[in-house]
């Protein structure tokens, strides 16, 4: 992350080209597990709030993920709620999935206005749908 952007916009800019920015959440850690819906669609699913968003890349995943946060936030803050509380945090099964998942080299942070430090943003893949259980052969 460049501290001239950051400091001249108030946005922290992310791999994507983008920056991004939710206002009035404490400073956090997101944690986000991608991992393939098919062959052509990802999946980016936060866990801290049970979000998720789909794209044709792990990339656009995440990105579409990030944008539908803000949105959430910016909803949230409108109505004098607190940003994202009515999203409960994600499924035992894709916190498993993020914790022997390979964390992802992308750098992203989240601009909170009400505190110094953003907050990072941490993804890992999978190979494998986390909710879905693999096939066992049977022998007849």
């Amino acid at each position: 992350m460049n501290d001239d952007t950051t400091a001249q916009t108030g946005h922290a800019a992310t791999d994507f080209g983008r920056t991004a920015d939710i206002s009035g959440m404490p400073p956090c850690r997101l944690r986000i597990v991608v991992f393939p819906e098919t062959r052509r669609i990802w999946t980016a699913r936060a866990l801290e709030h049970d979000l998720a968003a789909q794209g044709r890349t792990m990339e656009a995943a995440i990105d579409t993920l990030v944008r539908l946060i803000q949105a959430h936030v910016a909803y949230d803050r409108r109505h004098n709620r607190k940003p994202l509380s009515a999203f409960a945090a994600a499924p035992r099964a894709y916190w498993s999935a993020f914790n022997r998942a390979a964390e992802l080299p992308i750098q992203m942070e989240l601009d909170w206005q009400d505190t110094e430090m953003p907050a990072r943003i941490v993804a890992a893949m999978v190979s494998d749908h986390p909710a879905l259980r693999p096939s066992v052969a049977r022998i007849a």
